[in-house]
């Protein structure tokens, strides 16, 4: 039999200052979402999916475009209709993820505490691994801003790896994350702390043809032409790709 094609709908792909694009996050499979910057929660809804229907939330990072969508997201898993797993929403983060959560919302009570059995939030360091029911998640700290940890992600599900960069500049952890992905979803920001379009090439050079590239986190009025570039995609709001 075939490998079975995973499902991964494009929430957003820009960078933090939008340029008519919707911040980058993703949709995998219908129930692990990468990051959750302001717009998400209506993003999900557009494909008939709420909060309850998660089975887990990575964040990469405390910026805003990244993760200021959490406070609704918490509200509607809080007020939302019957989850379809097993009742947990576990939420994966680098150090210092639910700080920021809790500066977000205040004392808001929809942000219970971090052992919370209902939205239990987990944060991880460099080579940590974890296993969320059928999920194995890797966790790679990443190069981004010096006075906080940022974490790429390696997601193993139904036999295929999808690695996600987060915010960073090239450096050797994007390259563990790309080794024997599938796919690798790549942020161009443009320049330090993000990878600009000659680092983009560079590592599209440097992987496998195996490897297909997804960029993400990018100002579309600065994109050149990809399209005679093999195995490398620009990422667009609301695409659905195959994995």
């Amino acid at each position: 039999m075939p490998d079975r094609t995973l499902q991964l709908d494009c929430l957003g792909s820009g960078n933090a200052f939008s340029n008519g694009q919707y911040w980058s996050s993703y949709l995998l499979e219908g129930r692990v979402l990468l990051d959750c910057p302001p717009q998400t929660l209506v993003h999900l809804r557009k494909l008939d999916v709420g909060a309850r229907d998660l089975d887990l939330v990575l964040l990469s990072h405390q910026h805003s475009d990244h993760m200021l969508g959490i406070d609704l997201l918490l509200l509607e898993a809080a007020m939302g209709e019957t989850r379809v797993g097993d009742g947990t929403l576990p939420i994966i983060g680098p150090p210092g993820i639910y700080d920021r959560a809790r500066a977000i919302l205040g004392e808001a009570p929809r942000l219970g505490d971090r052992d919370d059995p209902h939205v239990p939030w987990s944060e991880q360091t460099d080579g940590t691994s974890v296993q969320v029911g059928d999920i194995t998640v890797e966790c790679v700290e990443v190069d981004h801003f010096p006075d906080f940890t940022a974490l790429g992600y390696r997601v193993h599900i139904d036999g295929k790896t999808v690695a996600y960069t987060g915010d960073t500049r090239l450096c050797d952890a994007v390259y563990t994350l790309a080794e024997g992905a599938d796919l690798l979803i790549a942020e161009c920001g443009g320049g330090p702390p993000h990878m600009n379009w000659d680092d983009i090439f560079t590592l599209r050079e440097a992987l496998p043809a195996t490897t297909e590239m997804l960029v993400t986190h990018y100002d579309r009025r600065r994109a050149p032409d990809v399209s005679g570039t093999a195995g490398l995609t620009l990422a667009e709001d609301f695409a659905r790709y195959e994995v």
